[in-house]
């Protein structure tokens, strides 16, 4: 945890440093889930420097061990982090790979956050792709998850991407429209840099 404020401050070097001190810990005491949350937080630090190769292969011990545990929910996520490394590279068939197996692991589990989230990155793919009626098609469902648990920071980071869609295809009043609709969300919970990503995209 104290990695992630070092990590959200883009001081990468010590919230690495921290997150090696956590995996000592975790192995000294035998904690597999633990280890491979830790696992996954330090691929997000070198995907972040946009080092994929390394990130992949923090990813890959991640669901080796989510795997190995039965951890199905901590697997999903898993999936969902590989996929962004493909999505990032341009490889979008691969990412699409992972995300309909975390899309299927969430759903079996009735995980909906894990589910909207997916949907939420599928979305991305088909957007990057420029199938913009698939795309919207993904978010309309992530929204309807999101607003059915009450998730307000996924609800309003859904609309900021529901806004990309329309913004891309010269739509600039409904993209505005959806932006107010993503600001107001992100200023009521208090989400700064939400409501900063927002405010850029208006």
């Amino acid at each position: 945890n104290i990695a992630g404020i070092y990590r959200a401050q883009g001081d990468y070097a010590t919230a690495l440093d921290y997150l090696k001190k956590s995996i000592a810990i975790t192995n000294e005491i035998g904690d597999k889930a633990g280890k491979g949350t830790t696992f996954n937080n330090i691929a997000g630090i070198y995907r972040a420097q946009g080092d994929y190769a390394t990130a992949l292969d923090y990813l890959k011990k991640s669901l080796a061990i989510m795997q190995e545990i039965g951890d199905k929910a901590g697997e999903g996520t898993t999936l969902n982090n590989i996929s962004q490394i493909y999505d990032a590279q341009g490889d979008y068939a691969t990412a699409l790979n992972y995300l309909k197996k975390s899309l299927a692991l969430a759903e079996e589990i009735g995980d909906k956050a894990g589910e909207g989230t997916t949907f939420n990155n599928i979305s991305q793919v088909y957007n990057a792709q420029g199938d913009y009626a698939t795309a919207l098609d993904y978010l309309k469902k992530s929204l309807a998850i999101m607003q059915e648990i009450g998730d307000k920071a996924g609800e309003g980071t859904t609309f900021n991407n529901i806004s990309q869609i329309f913004k891309a295809q010269g739509d600039y009043a409904t993209t505005l429209d959806y932006l107010k609709k993503s600001l107001a969300l992100m200023q009521e919970i208090g989400d700064k840099a939400g409501e900063g990503t927002t405010l850029n995209n208006i």
